[in-house]
């Protein structure tokens, strides 16, 4: 079985495809420099990926020539790192932030121009043969593999600088996933350092330190899965809060339903009239909230007009004891819908104002169980 398909491989697919898909519906929603930056900052890596798979280069390899390959991946690899900074540059500078980008491409135009260079000066049997023992003595893959390493080592330390920053600030949601981001690129630049020290001993003064190598494999391939888990982890996040809210607000809307009955039974017109939905529309997230909201403002208009009926402390009734409110109710609802009078005045049906609507649907809850239950 192809290695591509392996576990491994298939975790880390499944988490670049989780993290592209998250920052793209982002993308849609607020197309901003700092979210084209992550996006593509993602993109990078995920490509970069799939290119270090055999199957994938010995293609790239086979149309573009040998050794190209080795110049994508690590182009690619370099060019996610620059879109990470420059994520963090737009956030951070301000109006300045396009002449300091243009300054970063600099560098990035630099060591990219260097790999292609340093890859056409190397033997065309040597070209795209990985870092090693048998390789390394070799001038020109030395200096490709150097030049590469060096500009991740600046992108990935200038990175986690930047998100340190960043959790001071931060909400504890989001301080999660930029530390694991931080400590990914941490274990990322550290892997980094030693293929870089591992090169130089070897190519400056001839020993081969292995032992730089095997340690520079294990620390990149974590780091990565940590960036990816930080990246994702607050769209994970956000998805499961949007999730158990919308469960929270179908069961709310079904336990208000013995209240709304009753009112809309006594004032038709307080049902809000709304332009049909269209097919699918009635299952959405957006749905479930607005037919919630619509009949929490049904229920407060089916108090308001009630209220006339009610006593004065209705509302600290409700917010006290919603058995009596429950049976307070009732009563007014038999004395409107048998034409008695009224004092004609309207009252405050709810405990003191909420700043919100989310804060009036607990009153109206318990009243509308204790309409179910004593009905």
């Amino acid at each position: 079985m192809s290695t591509l398909f392996s576990p491994v491989n298939v975790l880390a697919m499944v988490l670049f495809a989780a993290a592209l898909a998250w920052r793209i519906y982002q993308v849609q929603r607020a197309p901003t420099v700092p979210n084209w930056a992550v996006t593509a900052c993602i993109a990078g890596f995920a490509a970069a990926f799939l290119l270090q798979q055999e199957a994938v280069s010995d293609e790239i390899d086979a149309v573009l020539g040998l050794g190209a390959a080795r110049v994508v991946n690590n182009a690619l690899l370099a060019c996610a790192v620059c879109a990470l900074v420059i994520f963090f540059l737009g956030s951070a500078l301000g109006p300045r932030r396009y002449r300091r980008v243009v300054v970063e491409l600099v560098p990035l135009a630099a060591a990219i121009t260097l790999m292609i260079v340093t890859m056409a000066l190397t033997a065309p049997e040597l070209r795209g043969l990985p870092l090693g023992p048998s390789t390394i003595h070799d001038s020109g893959i030395a200096s490709f593999y150097l030049g590469a390493g060096l500009y991740l080592i600046y992108g990935l330390i200038a990175c986690t600088a930047w998100i340190v920053r960043y959790l001071r600030v931060a909400d504890r949601n989001l301080r999660i996933g930029l530390r694991m981001g931080a400590a990914g690129m941490a274990c990322a630049a550290a892997g980094s350092i030693f293929r870089a020290l591992y090169i130089v001993v070897a190519w400056a003064f001839g020993p081969v330190v292995k032992v730089l190598l095997l340690l520079g494999v294990p620390f990149v391939i974590v780091g990565g899965m940590l960036f990816l888990l930080g990246v994702t982890y607050p769209g994970v996040r956000a998805r499961v809060s949007a999730l158990r809210r919308r469960r929270q607000h179908r069961r709310e809307h079904d336990a208000l339903g013995p209240l709304w009955t009753v009112l809309v039974r006594a004032f038709p017109s307080i049902v809000l009239r709304t332009p049909p939905r269209r097919r699918g529309e009635r299952l959405s997230p957006r749905s479930i909230h607005r037919v919630h909201y619509r009949r929490v403002i049904e229920i407060r208009d089916g108090l308001v007009q009630l209220s006339p009926y009610l006593a004065a402390d209705f509302g600290e009734v409700v917010a006290t004891d919603p058995g009596a409110a429950a049976a307070a109710l009732k009563a007014a609802l038999a004395r409107h819908a048998a034409g008695e009078g009224s004092d004609g005045h309207a009252k405050q049906v709810l405990p003191a104002p909420a700043d919100d609507i989310e804060s009036d649907v607990r009153p109206l809850l318990a009243l509308s169980a204790a309409m179910e239950s004593g009905a």
